[in-house]
Parts: structure tokens; C-alpha cells; sequence
């Protein structure tokens, strides 16, 4: 679980309660890269744990730092897998963490890394957040204005693997084509993305459905429980 900008590794606390309700067993590595490569990492996974969690943040999770942070987020898999050894993982990315995962996959992906497996976005403003590239509509066919930000994500998608399932969620609140932060269409940008993987699907929430809410949003965590933990059994 990666959170998104200036989020720290408590960002999806709520969320893991939640699920803990659910599951037995669920454990949190926190996992921080610092500016300087080094690791800070809390909490640790034993031989009962079936529902293994690790969060990743930045020490500087801004803005700009966006390519910096795909590069530590390579850092921070490595460091885990060292220490737990696994060759597949699925990844949850709110808001510019689902663009973490796409900058990792596209630039910073080693040969000997952990195989992705299912990948869910939360709000992920592909093509940024201004009403100056996003139209006010509820379908998407092609961005309004190709943002720079879309423009450098759409560079190298020929090293995203094929073979991922990608589920890409969207908030739309008051039916205003927004979840008040990021324009629905900027989101479901994502799928000039991913849109070639082996299964590529949108979901639009409308209850609770604010850009701060979607990681505790319900119909999140039943998607997450369908998605994510159904599919390790």
C-alpha cells in the first residue's frame, strides 16, 4: 500500500483496522525511504501471519519528487523481500501512489524483483487534477488537453507487464464528475495506461466517494476483500 502526496505510513491505518475485522491474522510492515536511500521500517510478520500488509512512504513524499519516489518505492520492495522472501505481490496505490507504481513499473523495475500481480488505484489523478485538461463528463474517450504529467507516463508503457489485473477506482460525488479533488476523467485516463492488461476494469464509487474518503470508503474495502484477499486463497 502506497498513500499519496506528503501521506506517511499511518495513512492507511483506518483501512487495515478494518480489514483486520475481517481477516485473521493480517500483520503491517511500515516501510519509509529516506531521501539519503536509506530504510526506517516498524512491525514485522511471524509464522501466523496469513494476511501480510507493508506500507511504503516517502520521507519526501511531494509533488515533484514523483519519479524519485518510483525509484524509492524499488528500493523499499527489495528491502521487504529480502527479509520475507515472496515472488508476487499486489498493490494499492491512493491518489499519486497508483503514479508510483506506474513511474516503478515503467522505469525502475529490476529483473529480480517480485512479480506484480493484481494492482488497484485509488483517485490517481493520471492526467493531473485541472479542469484545463479534464472535461466534465462522466465517459472518457480522450483527454481534453494531454497533460505534461499524462504525456511522461505515457512514455515508456510498453515495459508495463501485460499479465496484471488492474482495477481502477474512481470517486464521483453528487454526480459532479469529481470526488472533489481529482476530475473523473483524469482518472479513467488510467486505462490509456493499462488499458492493454490482461484485465483492465473501472469502478466508479458515489457514496462516500471524496478524494479523502475513498481509502475508508466501504464499497473500497469490499472491493479490496473481492480483489485482493479473495484471490489468495
Amino acid at each position: 500500500m502506497v498513500p499519496g502526496t506528503n501521506g506517511d505510513v499511518d495513512r492507511f491505518d483506518n483501512l487495515v483496522d478494518s480489514l483486520k475485522q475481517k481477516q485473521k491474522n493480517v500483520d503491517v510492515l511500515k516501510i519509509t525511504v529516506n531521501t539519503d536511500d536509506s530504510i526506517t521500517a516498524t512491525g514485522k510478520f511471524n509464522k501466523k501471519t496469513q494476511r501480510p500488509i507493508i506500507v511504503v512512504a516517502f520521507e519526501d513524499g511531494s509533488d515533484p519528487s514523483l519519479p524519485k519516489q518510483s525509484r524509492w518505492f524499488q528500493l523499499a520492495l527489495a528491502y521487504a523481500e529480502k527479509q520475507y522472501t515472496f515472488n508476487t505481490y499486489d498493490y494499492l496505490g491512493y491518489s499519486n501512489g497508483g503514479l508510483v507504481i506506474t513511474g516503478y513499473l515503467e522505469n525502475e523495475q529490476q529483473s529480480n524483483d517480485p512479480s506484480l500481480n493484481h494492482l488497484v488505484t485509488l483517485g490517481t489523478p493520471y492526467n493531473d487534477t485541472s479542469w484545463e485538461y479534464n472535461a466534465d463528463s462522466t465517459t472518457f474517450t480522450k483527454p481534453k488537453v494531454e497533460s505534461e504529467l499524462l504525456h511522461y507516463y505515457l512514455k515508456n508503457t510498453q515495459n508495463i507487464p501485460k499479465n496484471i489485473t488492474m482495477y481502477n477506482i474512481a470517486g464521483n460525488v453528487d454526480k459532479q464528475n469529481t470526488d472533489t479533488t481529482v476530475p473523473l476523467t483524469s482518472v479513467l485516463a488510467g486505462r490509456m495506461i493499462y488499458g492493454n492488461s490482461e484485465k483492465y476494469k473501472e469502478i466508479i464509487v458515489d457514496e462516500a466517494a471524496e478524494h479523502s474518503s475513498l481509502i475508508e470508503n466501504p464499497k473500497t474495502l469490499d472491493l479490496l476483500q473481492n480483489y485482493l484477499f479473495e484471490s489468495v486463497k
